[in-house]
Formats: C-alpha cells, sequence, structure tokens
C-alpha cells in the first residue's frame, strides 16, 4: 500500500465525503446534507450528524484564516501575535523559515495564549465541531480499518473538562490525564502559499474510543 502521505489522505477523505459517506447516512437512518455551508453531514429531524473521514488517528475538523479565527474571539494583543507567528506569512524571515516555533516565542506571549485556551475552552471545542450549527454527534469514520465511532457533543464537553493543553514544539494538544491527545491545533502548512498559513484543527480518535 505504501507510505500514508498527506496528500494521499486528503485524497482518501475526499472519496469518502460523496457516495460512500452517503451509505454511512443510510445505515444511521439519516438524510445526507453536507455541503461546504454546513457543518452537518445527516440528520434525521432530532440528530444532527457531523462525519469526520480520518485515514489516521486523527482527522482535520476545522479550517479557517487567521484573520476569522481570532475574529471568533476576544483575543488580546499577544494572543493575536502568537496565532501571527505561530502560523507565520509569507513576508516572514526567521532564519529562513516563514513561521516561529512555540520554543522560539517569547514565553510571556506563549503564556497568555495559555491562559486563552483555558478560559475558552469550551468555546473553541464549540467553534471547531459546530460553527454555529446544532450538532449533536460525531461519526469518526476509520476508512482505513472500516470501522466507525459515534460521540454526542454533551459527551465531548464532559469528557474535554478535565483535559489539559500541552504545548509542543510543533503543535498544541488537547490531552486527557492519560496522555492521550483528543484535538491539536497546528498551521495547515500546504505549500500553495494561499492556504499554508491558515489555523488548522484535528479531531482525534482517542476521544472515541
Amino acid at each position: 500500500m505504501g507510505k500514508l502521505t498527506k496528500e494521499r489522505g486528503s485524497k482518501i477523505r475526499e472519496e469518502h465525503s460523496g457516495i460512500l459517506e452517503k451509505e454511512i447516512c443510510d445505515r444511521h437512518n439519516l438524510q445526507q446534507i453536507g455541503g461546504s455551508r454546513t457543518k452537518i453531514d445527516g440528520s434525521d429531524g432530532e440528530s444532527n450528524k457531523s462525519i469526520k473521514n480520518a485515514s489516521g488517528s486523527s482527522t482535520q475538523v476545522h479550517l479557517t484564516t487567521q484573520k476569522h479565527f481570532i475574529e471568533s474571539f476576544d483575543m488580546n494583543e499577544k494572543c493575536v501575535e502568537f496565532i501571527r507567528l505561530f502560523c507565520g506569512n509569507k513576508d516572514m524571515n526567521n532564519n529562513g523559515r516563514d513561521r516561529f516555533t512555540i520554543k522560539q516565542i517569547e514565553s510571556s506571549i506563549v503564556d497568555s495564549f495559555s491562559s486563552f485556551l483555558n478560559l475558552n475552552k469550551e468555546k473553541i471545542i464549540d467553534l471547531i465541531i459546530r460553527n454555529g450549527f446544532d450538532i449533536t454527534h460525531v461519526i469518526f469514520n476509520d476508512i482505513i480499518n472500516k470501522k466507525e465511532y459515534e460521540i454526542k457533543y454533551e459527551e465531548i464537553i464532559e469528557k474535554i473538562s478535565e483535559c489539559e493543553w500541552k504545548f509542543l514544539n510543533g503543535g498544541i494538544h488537547l490531552k486527557n490525564s492519560d496522555g492521550k491527545t483528543y484535538f491539536h491545533f497546528q498551521r495547515e502548512g500546504k505549500r500553495n502559499p494561499s492556504s499554508r498559513y491558515n489555523v488548522l484543527w484535528h479531531i482525534h480518535k482517542n476521544l472515541f474510543v
């Protein structure tokens, strides 16, 4: 099968977002909705479910621009600076790199963003899971092992209540007491400069098992 690259993983997820995603909706007695303008992939009129197709242990759950993410919250200047430095931009030159790692960012800026994450944990999860839509369940579709996992939104909120944010060099992970990651934040990092510097959130299978 070969190594599962980001490009191949993206292609696999794309293939599962149409006809094969409808098969999931049919199994759950849902009407398929989907599309880029909603977070709801299937609904039965009462339950609104978001389907996340994963080719690995995690998959994209929310992608947005730096500007939109910043404007979604009441961030102070240091938090805004953290986003700018961590996600980077095409004009940035940090010894030949277009971003700063967490270890390279001034500690007071990192501490400010850490406080923001702790104060807004539920709001952040609400944004990346729901984004204004009444999502009641999330389905994690492991397309390599052909297995589905499902969790209620209320259970997600309950699970993250005791979780802590952990700052790693390339990303920020929301981990439980056993060190299992439920969500993580990174920059998009694609070669195309139009999307390279976006804010990217992943959801992990650990949340469902």
